[in-house]
């Protein structure tokens, strides 16, 4: 093995890795739904067991720990509302004083 190859696998890695947490941080909804999507196609009984078991490691913690629709409530996934557990923070109107007159 080159060095030369090496240091382009090491590259290409880096980068993808970092442009696939990029798109997380930017557009989490997509992604999230795009990682649904491939690991509902891995997860199919007609691919392998090492494929199952990537498509079951790739679903989003919310479909794991009880999302919506889990019977856990509305809110358990933090995605659609508030849930009736957490207050709700009060607005405080912000008062500017008026600059003093000045007389002549």
């Amino acid at each position: 093995m080159s060095t030369q190859w090496l240091q382009t696998l090491l590259v290409t890695v880096i980068v993808s890795t970092s442009a696939v947490l990029a798109v997380r941080h930017v557009a989490p909804g997509p992604f999230r739904l795009c990682q649904a999507t491939v690991a509902r196609v891995l997860g199919q009984s007609r691919h392998s067991a090492i494929l199952r078991t990537v498509g079951r490691w790739l679903q989003p913690l919310e479909a794991r720990q009880g999302g919506c629709g889990s019977g856990l409530g509305c809110s358990s996934c933090g995605g659609c509302g508030t849930s009736s557990a957490t207050k709700a923070v009060e607005s405080i109107p912000l008062k500017v004083p008026s600059p003093p007159r000045q007389r002549h």
